[in-house]
């Protein structure tokens, strides 16, 4: 069992010992030197590492401890992710769990559902620091269900770990990212596809509700946030499906990814385009 009470003389020597293993490993090592040293101080099942950008999709992505879902995180999932709109929104940093941050019905939305299904999270700790202008180190852990869930100890251990986060993500960034302009170009793109989802088809009002859909809320969170009726939000959803060609959440979630997958560097325009 993972210790979090005052650590001892020998477990304070292997974290030194791992914090400077991550400080100093070949670049290709330093994600899993990372993870291994949480690990000493934190009881947890995956844990995703990545650099978060306002001008370029998450750089230096990695998962340890369980397979990465598909699509992959900075292909696209990244725009609807509670902690990628906290940095967007000003955070950069912070400690939080993800129930602090995920809009109503997010853990029963098809978002959740279909990205995280095979992970089986049962509790999420979600740590963002600074990186410098525009960026944050983004450090996820996760619990499977049935496990107990994460203690405001394991919050503090983790905010702790900013320090050390820091220094391993801003490295893994520097040597592994893609040209800046490159990823620049395809965040862009991939914003622009987010945005104009519909638009080919839906009214600016049908959008909104398509947006806060996928997002993750609920008919009756979709009805407060726009100042509506939930009988209204239904009945916009009513017209978005058939107007979409889908008859659930499930396939206008599938929908839109397969529509992202169409989105290359210089894309403007609703993605549905490309499908028809």
């Amino acid at each position: 069992m993972v210790q979090h009470t005052p650590l001892t003389a020998p477990d304070f020597a292997a974290w030194n010992a791992a914090a400077l293993r991550v400080l100093t490993v070949a670049p290709s090592a330093i994600a899993e030197a990372l993870d291994a040293a949480l690990r000493l101080v934190l009881d947890f099942d995956v844990v995703l590492i990545a650099a978060l950008h306002r001008d370029a999709p998450p750089s230096a992505p990695y998962y340890g401890g369980a397979q990465e879902p598909s699509p992959a995180y900075h292909d696209g999932p990244y725009l609807l992710d509670p902690f990628y709109n906290r940095f967007l929104a000003g955070t950069t940093e912070g400690c939080f769990r993800l129930s602090e941050l995920a809009p109503e019905g997010f853990l029963r939305s098809e978002y959740f559902s279909s990205y995280y299904r095979h992970l089986e999270i049962g509790d999420e700790l979600g740590l963002l620091t600074a990186l410098g202008s525009g960026s944050a180190a983004h450090v996820s852990i996760t619990r499977r269900r049935g496990r107990p869930r994460f203690t405001r100890r394991d919050h503090d251990w983790l905010a702790a770990t900013a320090p050390l986060v820091r220094a391993a993500v801003r490295r893994m960034n520097e040597v592994q990212s893609p040209a800046a302009n490159d990823r620049s170009a395809l965040h862009d793109s991939l914003r622009q596809a987010y945005r104009h989802f519909g638009a080919s088809v839906l009214t600016e009002r049908e959008r909104e509700v398509t947006h806060l859909l996928l997002q993750g809320n609920s008919a009756k969170a979709i009805a407060r946030g726009l100042t509506i009726s939930p009988e209204t939000a239904r009945n916009h959803l009513k017209r978005i499906y058939p107007k979409l060609g889908v008859a659930s959440q499930a396939e206008l979630f599938a929908l839109f990814f397969k529509a992202l997958e169409q989105v290359e560097p210089g894309f403007e325009g609703d993605p549905l385009t490309r499908l028809r």
